[in-house]
């Protein structure tokens, strides 16, 4: 009996410890382009599943930036929230530290990395980010509207922003379809896909840049192309003509 309970027991634990993977994996977004070779110039479809409902999403290009020192004033009324963009988006999640000077009462705040911001000065009450937009700012407990607000700012970017222009979101179940464009004079190389949505969901894909590969021609034109070339080639090999040799 005492084995039974222990047995049972532990499939309980390892029956929860499961879902709890499952819960965590879920959280994560996952993303397929197409084609996964293109030329510089050309178009890449995305489509992305597993990212939050309706939310915002931003798409970057190539390696990490680490961007320091950037200043912003904010704007904002009464107890805010007092809001500013970054120059560069869109950002990793939980990359982002800020400072905020508040008339010279200073406070510092980090990124949770799931679109809030906390700080521990004296009149912090919570921060958010976006972090698809680069839309980042504090909330206080009191008025600081006449006060000279000062943030700055120091946080992760990608190499090029390819977010279509508008605005990107996903669905209510959390996926969405888009297009975006490969840098033009972009070097021949293998290069990260980071999609982003504004809740930190986060996936990355390998996009092989190669400009050998026909800009302007489509995939079912180039289908088309390779098939017609190898039919040809076989009906070459078939009727080659005969060479007549004369002996002297």
């Amino acid at each position: 009996m005492l084995l039974k309970k222990t047995v049972a027991t532990a499939l309980l634990i390892l029956s929860m410890f499961s879902l709890a993977l499952i819960s965590t994996a879920s959280a994560a977004g996952s993303i397929t382009l197409t084609p996964t070779a293109q030329a510089p110039g050309a178009t890449v479809t995305i489509t992305g599943t597993g990212f939050g409902a309706t939310k915002t999403v931003g798409i970057g290009l190539g390696g990490e930036v680490a961007v320091s020192g950037e200043a912003h004033t904010p704007t904002g009324t009464g107890t805010g929230p007092y809001m500013t963009r970054t120059n560069f988006y869109p950002l990793k999640p939980g990359s982002l530290t800020m400072h905020s000077d508040v008339s010279g009462t200073e406070s510092d705040w980090t990124d949770n990395g799931d679109g809030t911001i906390q700080g521990s000065g004296t009149y912090a009450a919570g921060g958010t980010v976006n972090y698809a937009t680069g839309v980042f700012g504090r909330s206080s407990t009191t008025d600081i509207s006449s006060y000279t607000i000062v943030f700055t700012a120091n946080y992760v970017r990608y190499q090029y922003n390819v977010t279509p222009a508008g605005a990107l979101n996903t669905t209510s179940s959390g996926t969405f379809t888009t297009t975006i464009t490969v840098p033009a004079g972009l070097a021949n190389s293998n290069y990260n896909v980071t999609v982003i949505d504004s809740g930190g969901a986060r996936a990355v894909a390998t996009l092989n840049v190669n400009s050998a590969i026909p800009e302007a021609l489509p995939l079912g034109a180039m289908m088309l192309l390779t098939i017609f070339a190898a039919a040809s080639g076989s009906w070459y090999f078939r009727k080659r003509p005969t060479i007549a040799t004369r002996t002297l």
